[in-house]
């Protein structure tokens, strides 16, 4: 089992993780520690509970998350590798991509678009999965395309999956063009364009029957409730109540990893 290093503050278990330690290491009443520690193990306690009882990585996912730990990303970033300045905590959990392995499981899933690839470590898991027979992947820097190609070559996971490079909105029209279309489309990309690729795969058909769209990250924080704390979580609550409002889809917000199902009754 990979061991995984502690994660700095990007869920917002992990500001009440911040929250509760300075209230608890300004706070002198015993009983009030008491209760502020037993909160403090529970919130922290949640995402290594979530990991122990989850299914073991399989061994790719073992190679790309140890290779993406090991990776100098913001000096690729610096000095121009990488299209962007990436972090190493970009990755997946391990409980939240068994939970989309779940899905395609259980919904006997055969082909998987994912818009946004960054090293892999969710399209290991999709590949994984005895229903699927392909997974695209469409991933606009050419550094994270090499990266997984590497990485994939001459695995079992590697006969599934086609990367195409460049981005994921000039990609699409290209897919619609050859009348593909996707039990499963996880969109885990730039933020700002997740409702342009939600009404483009809508619009044009690229989702099947009784499909289903899984957004990524769509709580952003716990910065969008009770009222937006930033730009991104105002962001993620327009995307959100867009979704809602649309009469062809049901959705659900998990707090697996924040995951927004949306499912196409049509």
């Amino acid at each position: 089992m990979t061991t995984h290093q502690s994660m700095p503050y990007h869920t917002h278990n992990e500001m009440l993780i911040e929250y509760l330690e300075e209230a608890l290491s300004r706070n002198n009443d015993p009983f009030v520690r008491k209760k502020l520690k037993r909160c403090l193990d529970k919130v922290a306690g949640l995402e290594y509970y979530l990991e122990n009882v989850s299914p073991p990585e399989t061994e790719l996912q073992k190679k790309l998350y140890a290779d993406t730990l090991t990776e100098p990303w913001e000096e690729h970033g610096h000095n121009g590798t990488c299209m962007f300045t990436y972090c190493w905590e970009m990755l997946s959990t391990r409980h939240s991509t068994q939970f989309l392995k779940s899905i395609t499981e259980i919904g006997k899933i055969e082909r998987v678009l994912e818009i946004g690839m960054f090293t892999g470590y969710s399209a290991a898991i999709f590949c994984d999965s005895k229903f699927v027979k392909e997974v695209v992947t469409l991933e606009i820097d050419p550094f994270l395309c090499n990266f997984v190609k590497t990485r994939f070559d001459g695995t079992t996971e590697g006969k599934k999956l086609r990367i195409i490079e460049g981005p994921a909105l000039e990609s699409l029209p290209k897919l619609k063009e050859n009348g593909e279309t996707f039990d499963l489309v996880f969109i885990d990309a730039d933020k700002i364009n997740y409702i342009n690729y939600y009404n483009y795969i809508m619009d044009n058909n690229l989702i099947g029957p009784n499909g289903l769209i899984i957004l990524d990250n769509t709580l952003w924080k716990g910065e969008l409730f009770p009222e937006p704390e930033s730009d991104r979580g105002k962001l993620f609550r327009e995307i959100n109540e867009y979704i809602r409002n649309d009469e062809r889809v049901i959705q659900v917000v998990t707090i697996t990893k924040y995951k927004h199902l949306i499912f196409d009754i049509h």
